[in-house]
């Protein structure tokens, strides 16, 4: 075994070997793999061997896609077949909502060039001729779907791996992993030391235990699933011998897959209730080649309901029943990426679906590995999605949700399920009272929409305007009439102190940041490709740090981000303040006067401009104010200790009375900032495409340097092919939300990004990434949403006040007229 690498890989399962031929294939030598059993000891080796391109978001369809391709090439290559059969799959569809969701996945696999379509009952029946087509509306066909043996592709891959140089060490087990002072990392082994500049993590069930040894807290958790393989079914044989392979079906009334087996039938059911964990405190130390005791009586009630879709199966034998542990993670998605805040520390690890993701996360991150990004998002598998809030407790139950909502199919709206709710602000118990229906924003329980007195605060699951779309408008008319308060303490904070806290912010983002205290900078961190990595906004204080404000999902990743950046002469202090302050927004036409009967600060635009930051007793309470608002209206973010955090909205809710407070959503929110045209972080703003792609050169300085400049200044020159637009879109009952292909005549130039309902303006709103040619205001394009083709104009400015009077109107006196008419017909109507 070496002694130097390169790189080493942790785990022999399906997702390390594709890994390993992965890095080895794009040229990086020193490739080193270490199983601590035999190759495919872990999930691997007992999975059922489904691969399907489809999936329920744009990019893991992407990522199945890559598997399938190297899955069917991969024997050529190596001369080790993989036994991959084509069946096609058929996913059965039996509500109006898992319709709608099917449009936009066949929309989806559009786009990635995926062959689906939605196919009637009848022709579903042709297809698959077992199947009892009665009560569904249609079903999903994909006909390039198939399995593979699992250990057959591993080892076929494993070879390109080792012929390509990787070295695979089987037998190997690694006992302990520490990092040097030049940052490289020492991996212990049963066979020695290795040392290597990357260490990936892609131990399969120990994955959580090799996190451990490093800090990383890898959310993971193992359930028991079973499945069976019937005895010959002569129907099945006979039509297998007539006709060939029918398509495997996957069913979410009885949480089934079936396919073929030899003469038979393998099926499997994921239980909706009663799930079982396996070893819920931590793997066994050896676990290998092992099955668990089966208990086949916690799933009859879904193989009775399977029987139901596939007749003939209530008249097999059962042969073999196979119960195995199988892998879950937090987010329900394989987690691939850098380890937050750690240097070259990878994860590739925690997927329950790693024969069809294998190959294609592999490639990805072996892209990432290398080149810094990969030609498919990995936003949504970002090991840094999931923070230090994700305790035991709470990762077990998640996934055991995740486990029972397989085969669910999703809206965009959804909530997660399982360990809710999470953790609980001190306004929590006013807001649920007011009547909030609640998400989840990284842990933290965050007001979505607010139910009226005897609404049920609780989503209905649609694609199209549904029971909270009027509940949200009237918020957003609160807003624009009068003002409203918004909880945002979810919101990240990092406090950046330290005599060289200014020189260590300016080199990272992009725009020069303020010298003197009082000022607000909305500031943005490249990458070398001037591409939008981090969005923050930077309020430097009179102590001389800096107060970073920015998503709640970015807390975890963005401060790992400038952990790494901190150079070792530097003086830089970094706190985490997210649990230590909280935020409100108060905005609206009205918010300066409500505001000034709480302070005896001067709230006027002389003393108290927009974009300014002012340390104020609020209500008795020492309150750092900015006057900045998403909302698009007058108003300040409100930052306070957490600890005084309800007394002063006790006291901003009481002020506001009379101006016809209210309490307002996340929702409603984002509904405001499409009408302004505001970019969102995460969907406008990406690793994907650069700052300048995103309209917002002005945020990048020409007279500093910082990272990215370099490629800023080439891109100002010659800029590039794609375009990020708003447009408006012809109303219907649904909007654009995200990933929808977008079309000039009758092909696709780009695709939707975000979008929603504008309720001040009456109008469907999306942003969209498309070609330069299709970007110029005026252009008329289509947006397939649901299957149907929809207008859509680009805009030269926001649809909403696009000269920011509202936003820098003056903050006392009376209120500001309104000066947005609009006279079309409401999208909603609103009491």
């Amino acid at each position: 075994m070496k002694s130097q690498a390169r790189v080493v890989i942790i785990g022999g399962g399906i997702y390390g070997v594709s890994l390993a031929y992965w890095l080895a294939r794009y040229g990086w030598d020193d490739v080193v793999l270490l199983e601590q059993g035999e190759l495919t000891s872990g999930q691997t080796w007992h999975a059922a061997g489904f691969v399907t391109n489809y999936a329920f978001d744009i990019n893991t369809m992407r990522i199945n896609d890559e598997s399938v391709k190297l899955y069917k090439a991969i024997g050529a290559e190596t001369g080790h077949d993989p036994g991959w059969i084509t069946s096609g799959t058929l996913r059965l569809l039996y509500t109006p909502m898992q319709y709608d969701g099917a449009l936009s996945g066949v929309a989806w696999a559009e786009q990635v060039g995926v062959r689906a379509e939605i196919v009637s009952p009848g022709r579903a029946k042709e297809l698959n001729p077992f199947l009892n087509e009665k009560p569904i509306l249609g079903a999903i066909y994909t006909p390039d779907d198939g399995s593979v043996d699992p250990a057959r592709i591993t080892h076929a891959i494993a070879a390109g791996a080792r012929s390509r140089g990787a070295e695979i060490n089987r037998q190997t087990k690694m006992t302990a992993i520490a990092q040097l002072p030049d940052r490289r990392w020492k991996v212990t082994t049963t066979k020695g030391d290795i040392i290597a500049d990357h260490v990936v993590n892609s131990a399969g069930f120990y994955a959580r235990e090799v996190g451990e040894m490093v800090g990383v807290n890898v959310a993971t958790g193992v359930m028991q699933h079973q499945y069976v393989i019937t005895e010959p079914i002569p129907a099945v044989a006979q039509y297998h011998a007539l006709h060939g392979e029918f398509p495997t079906l996957r069913d979410a009334y009885a949480a089934m897959y079936m396919r073929r087996e030899q003469q038979g039938i393998c099926l499997g059911c994921y239980e909706t209730e009663g799930a079982q964990f396996f070893a819920p405190e931590g793997m066994p130390p050896d676990w290998d080649t092992e099955l668990l005791s089966n208990h086949i009586e916690s799933v009859a009630p879904w193989m009775e309901m399977a029987t139901e879709t596939v007749p003939v199966f209530a008249e097999a034998g059962i042969k073999t029943i196979i119960n195995g542990p199988q892998i879950f993670s937090v987010t329900g998605k394989t987690y691939v990426g850098r380890a937050p805040g750690l240097h070259n520390f990878w994860l590739l690890c925690g997927s329950s679906t790693g024969i069809t993701q294998g190959g294609g996360t592999a490639k990805m991150l072996a892209q990432y590995m290398i080149h810094g990004e990969a030609e498919v998002s990995l936003a949504g598998f970002d090991p840094a999605n999931v923070g230090r809030y994700a305790d035991r407790a709470y990762t077990l139950a998640r996934i055991k949700s995740n486990f029972e909502r397989v085969f669910v199919f999703h809206s965009p709206y959804e909530e997660p399920h399982g360990a809710r709710p999470g953790y609980c602000d001190p306004l929590y118990g006013r807001l649920q009272r007011a009547g909030a229906s609640f998400g989840e924003a990284f842990g933290w329980e965050r007001a979505n929409w607010f139910a009226p007195e005897g609404v049920p605060a609780e989503d209905e699951q649609s694609f199209r305007h549904c029971n909270f779309t009027k509940h949200v408008a009237e918020e957003c008319h609160a807003v624009q009439k009068a003002v409203g308060v918004c909880n945002l303490s979810a919101f990240s904070k990092i406090e950046v102190g330290g005599r060289d806290a200014h020189a260590f912010l300016d080199r990272l983002v992009a725009r020069v940041l303020p010298r003197d205290p009082g000022h607000v900078t909305l500031a943005h961190y490249l990458n070398d490709k001037g591409r939008v990595i981090a969005e923050h906004t930077i309020t430097r204080r009179k102590d001389g740090s800096f107060y970073l404000v920015f998503a709640s999902t970015a807390g975890e990743r963005d401060l790992g981000m400038l952990q790494l950046a901190v150079r070792e002469d530097e003086d830089v202090t970094l706190r985490d303040l997210r649990h230590d302050y909280g935020t409100l927004l108060v905005t609206g036409p009205k918010s300066g006067e409500v505001l000034a009967t709480l302070t005896e600060a001067d709230l006027s635009n002389a003393a108290f401009p927009w974009l300014s930051a002012r340390e104020i007793d609020l209500a008795g309470r020492a309150t750092l104010a900015l006057r900045v608002s998403y909302a698009g209206e007058l108003g300040w973010e409100l930052h306070v200790p957490m600890a005084d955090l309800a007394e002063v909205y006790d006291a901003v809710m009481a002020a506001g009375a009379a101006q016809g407070m209210r309490n307002i959503g996340i929702r409603a929110l984002n509904a405001l900032r499409l009408e302004k045209g505001y970019r969102g972080f995460g969907t406008e703003l990406s690793e994907r495409w650069s700052l300048l792609q995103a309209g917002m050169g002005g945020f990048a300085s020409a007279r500093k340097t910082y990272r990215g400049r370099a490629a800023v200044d080439a891109e100002r020159k010659s800029p590039a092919s794609s375009q990020l637009v708003c447009m408006s879109v012809e109303n219907a009952d649904n909007d654009a939300w995200g990933d929808e292909p977008i079309y000039s005549g009758d092909r696709c130039v780009g695709a939707v990004t975000s979008g929603g309902c504008g309720f001040r303006v009456n109008q469907s709103i999306a942003f969209g990434l498309v070609e330069a040619a299709s970007a110029p205001p005026g252009t008329e394009l289509n947006i397939k949403m649901l299957g149907q083709l929809r207008r859509a104009t680009v805009l030269g400015a926001p649809l909403y006040d696009p000269d920011n009077a509202r936003l820098k109107a003056e903050a006392v006196g009376p209120s500001p007229a309104d000066r947005h008419q609009d006279h079309r017909s409401p999208i909603v109507q609103t009491s």
